[in-house]
């Protein structure tokens, strides 16, 4: 059973949260607006910020280990983030997914925008993604030595940028890698040398947007640098391989958790099967 916190209240805790990590002081005086969106999501706004973004918890006391969901161009935390949490929470996970700069609601529809060069790993983005982190080591719910990430495309970028910056048990991506230099969406090899955390990489061969080549070059960094990680392909699989091979992306990701310690070993009869065999890279 999963129990999620009801939007408003978690919204408006959200909020005053993202207030306190980054400075920003919850002044009477500084007017703060709330505005209940289509989609059902909520959007707080003062004179010089705004930040939307979703929370989803197992029943029970806790301490749980946590996971920050980054979706990827034109989704949101209210879709993408959403769908991933359901799952991720019947884990046992308590899960947060902040909307970013690249989010369908901020860059419109089909998420195009004049200026990408906030999307990604930009800073916006990668301060959103590190107040995530700083707001689950506060809660006491929250085991803070199995803290987790998980991304997919442009969502994926801003994961590698998070591990670079914060110390994680664990990370996974799926169709997203780095970018030959800095001044990308993509996190740059200045960036990525920076990564620590144990990195699972999940990749369509026949991805056209994020091609393969870009996690194959963050595999070789991390192998350069010691740092655990593992990169699997699944061939005739496209830039979709979350959902196209949603049963074994998902299994990929909680083996990857457990062997890291962020989940417990399970004894693997609570999961989908998978389908045919993937080349490991």
């Amino acid at each position: 059973m999963i129990i999620s916190i009801p939007l408003l209240w978690l919204r408006i805790a959200l909020a005053i949260a993202f207030m306190a990590v980054n400075g920003i002081a919850a002044d009477p005086a500084d007017e703060i607006t709330t505005q209940r969106l289509d989609d059902g999501s909520v959007r707080w706004s003062s004179v010089r910020h705004s930040v939307r973004g979703i929370l989803v918890r197992p029943a029970g006391d806790g301490p749980f280990p946590a996971v920050v969901v980054s979706h990827g161009l034109g989704g949101r935390a209210a879709t993408f983030g959403l769908t991933k949490a359901r799952e991720f929470a019947r884990w046992g996970m308590i899960v947060i997914a902040p909307d970013y700069t690249h989010a369908q609601a901020e860059t419109g529809p089909g998420g195009s925008s004049s200026d990408r060069s906030t999307f990604g790993a930009s800073a916006e983005n990668v301060r959103r993604a590190r107040f995530c982190v700083a707001w689950l080591r506060a809660r006491p719910d929250v085991d803070r030595r199995r803290l987790a990430a998980y991304g997919h495309s442009m969502g994926g970028f801003v994961t590698i940028a998070l591990a670079a910056e914060e110390p994680l048990a664990a990370a996974a991506i799926s169709g997203s890698g780095m970018a030959p230099r800095e001044g990308f969406p993509a996190p740059g090899p200045e960036i990525v040398r920076n990564v620590r955390t144990p990195m699972l990489m999940l990749h369509g061969a026949d991805d056209p947007v994020v091609r393969p080549a870009q996690s194959d070059a963050l595999k070789r960094l991390l192998d350069e640098a010691g740092v655990p990680n593992e990169r699997i392909v699944w061939p005739g699989v496209g830039h979709d391989v979350d959902r196209a091979r949603e049963a074994d992306v998902f299994n990929a990701i909680r083996a990857w958790f457990e062997r890291h310690g962020v989940l417990a070993a399970s004894t693997g009869n609570d999961r989908p099967p998978t389908s045919t065999p993937a080349a490991t890279r």
